[in-house]
């Protein structure tokens, strides 16, 4: 029975059922139209001429009727097509199908067969569910001429039980014959070897090609020698529409593993994928191309006409020193030099990140000193190299120092005491919190490693390395102390193929032997002067108290927003075990002054410019007062380090208005700076301003000393410079200005109260 005589029967029901008045509203989402199908089974698409497609042409057809009683199977439609006798290996079938309706509720399957109806050659489902339809493409090779292939359309429902149908929207389906484009093929099993040819001292072969079938595999192969790079470039433009699949590639050694590999992260960008590895075995290499599949994804991967891809192999000689003459890819077979026999002394290493995963390690020997010295170390990039571009990816290179931790009777307790103790392995997290997790994975190690310092890239704020360099602190020490440098990439993945070079010097630290006693650096000690005039406030007068000093290590203390953004010779993610350089002074406070005992502190510092003029740091003050209070009947030193916020008590500058010690909470009324900077001479010159009214208690007059701990901030350069605090007492309290006027710091309170209670706003 035909499908026409099947519908007549259904079509009256419907019409005698129908509700008079509405209007045909309860006709199904299918619709009811009769329509003709004359191509119900396989016998049909190879006997009726109405059901053979001709190449080129679109057909259009119906999946009209769904599964029910009267019905034992749902509307399935059969259509023959004959391939021409000109096939050949490069023949490709392309079958396209779909609903240009907004919406049908049939998910359309469309199979393709062989003559016999059974063998499938391929198949692909609009698996649509409640969303508009899309069209379907299948693309293969077909290489038989004369032969006819069977296509099978029906719906998928996603429930089986519930068959959709679709009398009212046609479905369109379209057989193209096509030659491949991709002049390669087939090469999914068999590579397509590519030739080799010089250009200079690097041998360069290209290729391209398409991905034009459904899970088509490309493969191509080169020769290359143990000793030898090889770059490997995959590339292809942006198109929009993206292509049907998201662009891959698999290297692979002469034994047949993987080497190396790589996928485009979407399908919106254009693909630029590579690498360059370092050949560790002669034979033929092969690169795989084909399009990426996820683990577990059963679907196959679409193929896709429009996507031309293109392959670019370079094979050249290795160019960095160490990996000529040998390998110094590790600790073990790091290049180790002695760096001299005393401070002055220097040495440089030479290298070039030439391969993915490549890995350098240099060591200098430091011999016994009894002084405190210093090793500054600077990676600087070199104008020679870069035989191909570098890899594409994040440019986060890497410079590591590291020194062995032997203290203890093995490595049980070197590791140990390279976690805990600070004496085997300084720590700096105070400005580097994150870095703990490294430091502690370093000690736990075999052998174990200090982290000394380490420097990673950040294009953004640093594109010319200008972060790269250091300068470490060296304790006096017997026998030889060793400090490794490792220069890599994060993640080593990355490379470029440019010279180098890390120079390293060893330096005197003049400043602080003079101030090391008993192998320890001890504080300086100096008396507070007296200014009984105030004439120069708020500048201290010229007979101030002097605290000079030279601050060479460490890259100093950071605001902040520091931390964040990078600034002067520091990245964000930057370490040094000692950040910091730090000079000591105990100021002795004036005794026997009179009632009251408030007195105001004049502050002021002073930094050498460099000889551009530009600023290399600026100071930071980290004070700790003794309280002098009687305590249960007797007298003492409270120290007193911290604010009413647990906060340090440090001075620094900061040119923004902010709120002193002496305005109220919450108010934001006539806040003012509270230092002043400007340029004097070859120096640059810091005041802290009457608005601070900086000042000393008297509990911390009666307790007669305070301590300066003087540190850099904001370092910008590692050059030298010295440094000048000067600083004295005179009468309290002082004026400042303020909304037009004049105004006083909080006097002594009438019952002996004190005024200055400088510590509430550190």
């Amino acid at each position: 029975m035909s499908k026409l005589a099947r519908l007549l029967p259904l079509a009256l029901l419907l019409v005698l059922t129908a509700c008079p008045g509405d209007g045909g509203t309860d006709e199904p989402d299918g619709g009811t139209q009769v329509r003709a199908d004359p191509c119900n089974s396989r016998e049909d698409a190879l006997s009726k001429p109405e059901c053979e497609l001709t190449l080129g042409e679109q057909r259009e057809d119906y999946i009209s009727f769904a599964q029910d009683a009267e019905h034992p199977e749902s509307d399935k439609d059969w259509f023959s097509v004959r391939i021409p006798a000109t096939a050949n290996a490069r023949t490709l079938v392309r079958v396209t199908a779909g609903y240009l309706a907004q919406s049908t509720p049939v998910n359309l399957a469309v199979g393709v067969l062989r003559e016999d109806g059974q063998s499938s050659v391929a198949r692909k489902v609009d698996n649509h569910q409640q969303g508009a339809p899309k069209p379907v493409e299948i693309i293969f090779p077909f290489s038989e001429p004369n032969a006819r292939l069977l296509l099978l359309l029906a719906d998928e429902p996603t429930i089986p039980s519930r068959p959709q149908f679709d009398a009212r929207s046609p479905y369109f389906v379209k057989v193209e014959v096509l030659e491949n484009p991709d002049t390669n093929e087939p090469n999914d099993t068999q590579p397509t070897a590519l030739t080799l040819q010089a250009q200079g001292a690097v041998q360069v072969a290209t290729a391209s090609g398409y991905l034009a079938t459904t899970d088509d595999v490309d493969t191509f192969s080169f020769p290359a020698a143990t000793g030898k790079v090889a770059y490997v470039r995959l590339y292809a433009e942006q198109l929009n529409p993206p292509p049907a699949y998201r662009l891959s590639y698999t290297l692979v050694r002469p034994d047949s593993t993987a080497e190396a590999e790589g996928r485009v992260a979407n399908a919106f960008v254009a693909a630029d994928l590579a690498t360059a590895r370092r050949v560790k075995a002669t034979g033929t290499w092969t690169v795989v191309v084909k399009g990426y599949k996820p683990a577990n994804d059963p679907n196959p991967i679409p193929g896709d006409l429009r996507q031309r891809y293109n392959l670019e192999v370079r094979v050249m000689d290795e160019q960095d020193p160490q990996d000529i003459n040998g390998d110094n890819d590790a600790l073990g077979r790091a290049l180790v030099r002695t760096i001299g026999s005393g401070p002055g002394s220097s040495t440089s290493f030479s290298g070039r990140i030439g391969s993915a995963s490549d890995v350098d390690w240099y060591g200098v020997d430091v011999p016994s000193t009894t002084q405190p010295s210093v090793l500054y170390f600077r990676l600087a990039q070199g104008s020679g190299g870069g035989r191909f571009p570098p890899l594409p990816g994040l440019v986060d290179r890497q410079v590591r120092v590291l020194s062995p931790v032997t203290k203890g009777a093995g490595e049980p307790d070197w590791k140990v005491a390279c976690v805990s103790d600070v004496t085997a392995c300084p720590k700096g997290y105070s400005e580097a919190p994150s870095a703990q997790l490294l430091v502690e994975a370093l000690c736990n190690g075999s052998p174990p490693l200090c982290l000394q310092a380490s420097r990673e890239e950040e294009p953004q704020n640093f594109p010319n390395l200008s972060n790269f360099e250091g300068t470490l602190f060296v304790p006096p020490h017997t026998g030889t102390l060793r400090y490794y440098f490792v220069v890599e990439d994060d993640g080593n993945n990355w490379a470029d193929d440019k010279d180098y070079t890390l120079q390293v010097s060893w330096q005197d630290d003049a400043d602080d032997t003079a101030r090391y006693s008993g192998g320890v650096e001890q504080p300086s000690t100096a008396t507070l002067a007296n200014d009984t005039s105030g004439a120069t406030f708020p500048a201290p007068p010229a007979a101030a108290t002097a605290l000079n000093g030279q601050l060479n290590h460490g890259y100093g203390r950071l605001l902040p927003d520091d931390r964040v953004t990078g600034k002067g010779v520091r990245g964000p993610r930057d370490y040094d075990a000692v950040p910091s350089d730090t000079d000591s002074f105990i100021l002795n406070l004036p005794n026997g002054l009179p009632e009251p005992l408030d007195r105001t502190w004049e502050l002021q510092w002073t930094v050498q410019n460099l000889a551009d003029g530009g600023l290399p740091h600026g100071l930071a003050l980290d004070l700790t007062f003794c309280d002098g209070t009687p305590r249960d009947g007797g007298s003492g030193c409270t120290p007193v380090s911290k604010g009413s916020r647990n906060q340090p008590l440090t001075l620094s500058y900061r040119p923004d208005p902010l709120r002193a010690w002496h305005t109220p909470s919450g108010s934001f009324s006539g806040l003012q700076p509270l230092y002043s900077k400007q340029v004097a001479g070859n120096s640059t010159v810091f005041t802290v301003q009457p608005y601070a009214c900086s000042c000393f208690e008297p509990r911390f007059i009666r307790g007669g000393t305070v301590r300066v701990d003087v540190s850099a901030a904001e370092r910008t350069s590692y050059e030298r410079v010295n440094y000048s605090v000067r600083t004295a007492y005179t009468d309290y309290p002082k004026t400042y200005s303020a909304d037009g006027g004049g105004r006083q710091c909080p006097a002594p309170l009438p019952d002996g109260g004190p005024g200055c209670k400088f510590t509430l706003q550190p």
